[in-house]
């Protein structure tokens, strides 16, 4: 049975109020990459202007993967509409609070470069909270990121393994030499900070909700993210897939 996460996007595209409504008990929270906050009298004017806007653009959503536990979910789909033409798979992230079965809140997640060529930079939309336990091979993931450690960051991941950056399917970077090569552009200028919010994780796959804190040594804005770390049978990593719109230092790899 899919989670109630996983039917946000579809009902948002149909313009069908009564079904979010249900989704959430009634009392819908979101926070949107544009918008921040919408929840109360705000929702439903939301809803009708984002589905008009979905249909012209002829879009559809394709499921990819939920990772869910008792008290939350993150859904992650791709997103297909027409801009200027031409067709654009846009990955999405779902982040959600769950309680007696409906929704408490949601934090969606995508880049908003392939859309209109810039980033659209956030402010936080959770606090830190250090005493969050990584699995163990994220948090080595996450030291050595920090130290700018290329070959440290190899180490962690499976023979297979990829990363998929936030632009999506054209940004995927598969085996060791792609990823070393992934790995150096983006910490060329020094390590990469980040800061604990929120985990889900149901054993094999875990989403990470984070604030992007420092990037090669550059003090940032804090800003959101989310990434979902998929552990193969090794113990090491077989995906990584990132979620975020941060704005990064001029000379950084990261967007």
């Amino acid at each position: 049975m899919s989670h109630p996460v996983s039917r946000y996007v579809p009902l948002l595209i149909e313009g069908d109020v009564d079904g979010l409504l249900e989704l959430f008990g009634n009392a819908p929270r979101v926070n949107d990459p544009r918008l921040g906050w919408i929840e109360g009298a705000s929702f439903e004017p939301f809803v009708a202007t984002s589905s008009v806007g979905l249909v012209e653009r002829q879009a559809r959503v394709e499921h990819l993967a939920t990772t869910s536990t008792a008290w939350g979910a993150v859904e992650e789909c791709i997103l297909s509409l027409v801009r200027q033409g031409a067709m654009v798979r846009l990955p999405v992230a779902i982040a959600a609070v769950t309680a007696s079965g409906v929704l408490t809140s949601i934090h969606i997640y995508h880049s908003m470069w392939p859309l209109m060529g810039a980033h659209a930079v956030r402010p936080p939309i959770l606090p830190a909270h250090a005493e969050i336990a990584l699995p163990e091979v994220v948090g080595r993931c996450h030291q050595k990121l920090a130290l700018g450690d290329v070959p440290g960051m190899l180490e962690e991941f499976d023979a297979r393994g990829l990363v998929r950056e936030p632009n999506g399917e054209g940004d995927v970077h598969c085996g060791k030499e792609a990823l070393r090569r992934f790995f150096a552009g983006l910490l060329a200028g020094g390590g990469i900070s980040l800061e604990s919010c929120s985990l889900t994780d149901d054993g094999t796959s875990c989403a990470l909700e984070y604030n992007l804190t420092a990037c090669g040594g550059v003090l940032l804005p804090h800003q959101p993210g989310i990434a979902v770390y998929e552990r193969a049978p090794s113990g090491f990593l077989a995906a990584v897939r990132l979620y975020h719109d941060v704005q990064p230092p001029a000379a950084s790899a990261l967007n």
